[in-house]
């Protein structure tokens, strides 16, 4: 029995090629090509009130991305997500697409172009969007998305302590404070909000939703809306809405891993630094990465070596004399960390050579901070 036969659906629309690529790609980035569900392939789409709706998720997350359509019928149906995005890639740009479901099938016309596509019922399809939220705010979207690439690149990958397999939201008062940690580093970034929380609340975003918030949140000031449950996250954006579970866990107070006073504090040359590690890095192991730093008198030197006896020496003449330090670190760590920082220069704080290193930018104060945890070379 066909698809149209068994649940009565109809549609035809025309939509532009163009709005409608930008939409499916925005829902194809959650829609794998294959899945042990069917069902999770497929996008539904959903035609009504002058836009169609696209809805993709993999039961974790769900987007959903709307675009204006002249609806000669409304309907809904599945098709496969990556297959159609595929087609509409291909065809030419500001071109007009008809599509209708004829026998059960979705039909893709455009000039002499045409495409058949099988459908799945739409009840098989899930709903993560009829979720009771408790919290609302307002964030400026540049700002959220700032404070997402400014600690996503600390995010642990695969860890069984899972709930460090993300970026922690803290949220307290108007101040918004984005969190991760791996275990070897942290980094924070804090931004205001448009609208405020009473106490305190702390969710976990997964890994995939992170990358996904970094991928389409826009720079424009434009508020967009937060949402929160118990157990998901909702993030709306003009036309566009994800939800994602949150991780069940509890992450770590931070507060202890920040470093609030040092001993010993140096401003240093943001650029200057980056290029010495990238260029004294060359050389560093491939697996550990390690990178020797030695503070003498006024100079900083970094030094590396592998296995195979290479060698690698650059010294940096700083403005003044500072404290004396020999370190050790993992230079892919320290390089994220200070190429995340903003200003030309940056404050180096320790207490010894055990402990984490603190890294800040120098004017902004305790809004973006790191913490690089060393290692013995």
């Amino acid at each position: 029995m066909t698809n149209e036969e068994d649940n009565g659906t109809h549609m035809r629309i025309n939509v532009a090629r163009d709005d409608l690529l930008k939409a499916l790609s925005v829902v194809g980035s959650v829609v794998e090509r294959r899945q042990t569900k069917p069902i999770l392939t497929h996008v539904l789409v959903t035609a009504g009130d002058g836009e169609i709706v696209l809805t993709g998720t993999d039961l974790e997350l769900e987007v959903v991305a709307r675009c204006p359509a002249e609806v000669q019928e409304p309907g809904k149906v599945t098709v496969p997500g990556r297959k159609f995005l595929d087609i509409v890639r291909t065809l030419p740009g500001e071109s007009l697409l008809r599509c209708q479901i004829e026998g059960g099938r979705f039909r893709v016309a455009m000039g002499k172009s045409r495409f058949q596509l099988a459908t799945l019922p739409v009840e098989d399809f899930p709903n993560l969007m009829d979720i009771q939220w408790d919290t609302t705010l307002s964030v400026p979207r540049a700002d959220l998305r700032r404070a997402i690439e400014k600690t996503q690149f600390c995010m642990a990958q695969q860890d069984v302590r899972y709930y460090l397999n993300g970026v922690m939201l803290e949220m307290s008062g108007q101040a918004l404070r984005a969190v991760a940690a791996d275990g070897h580093r942290l980094a924070l970034c804090a931004v205001e909000m448009g609208s405020g929380v009473s106490g305190e609340r702390q969710v976990i975003v997964p890994r995939k939703a992170v990358a996904e918030m970094a991928r389409f949140l826009g720079d424009g000031g434009v508020p967009i809306e937060l949402g929160l449950s118990a157990n998901h996250i909702r993030v709306t954006q003009d036309n566009w809405v994800f939800v994602s579970k949150l991780v069940d866990g509890r992450f770590p107070d931070y507060h202890r891993v920040i470093p609030q006073t040092v001993k010993h504090e140096v401003v240093l040359p943001r650029a200057a630094i980056l290029e010495m590690l990238g260029r004294v890095g060359v050389v560093s192991t491939e697996k550990f990465r390690g990178i020797r730093l030695r503070f003498q008198g006024n100079i900083l030197a970094a030094s590396a070596t592998n296995t195979d006896r290479d060698e690698a020496w650059e010294e940096l003449e700083l403005t003044g004399p500072v404290p004396e330090l020999e370190i050790g670190f993992n230079v892919t760590y320290l390089v994220e960390a200070i190429g995340a920082l903003e200003e030309e220069e940056f404050l180096f704080g320790w207490n010894d050579s055990n402990g984490g290193v603190r890294l800040k930018a120098e004017k902004s104060g305790d809004d973006q901070v790191y913490v690089v945890m060393p290692v013995r070379l």
